[in-house]
């Protein structure tokens, strides 16, 4: 798995949790430049969820992304499930 896939899919897992059945559909694009990291994530959810809580689910899960690649900058590539829990702690 690549790094780029690493990061969307615990990404994706993490709004999963959050929303449980109510989300319909999870996009995360992640791209990498001289800058750092971008992670942009959409949301498509049922109508029973609020929009302002999915818009909260969707930047959090956006900075989970940040703290995931920033973990594989400092530890380098590949890295174990364990070595990015801090990113979930916050």
């Amino acid at each position: 798995m690549e790094r780029v896939d690493f990061i969307a899919s615990e990404v994706a897992r993490y709004v999963e949790k959050r929303l449980g059945d109510a989300a319909k559909h999870v996009t995360v694009s992640v791209s990498f430049s001289e800058e750092g990291v971008e992670v942009d994530v959409d949301i498509e959810a049922g109508v029973l969820v609020d929009d302002s809580y999915l818009q909260k689910v969707a930047d959090e899960a956006a900075e989970l992304g940040v703290c995931i690649a920033d973990v594989i900058r400092e530890r380098g590539w590949p890295i174990e499930r364990s070595e990015i829990a801090r990113c979930f702690a916050k």
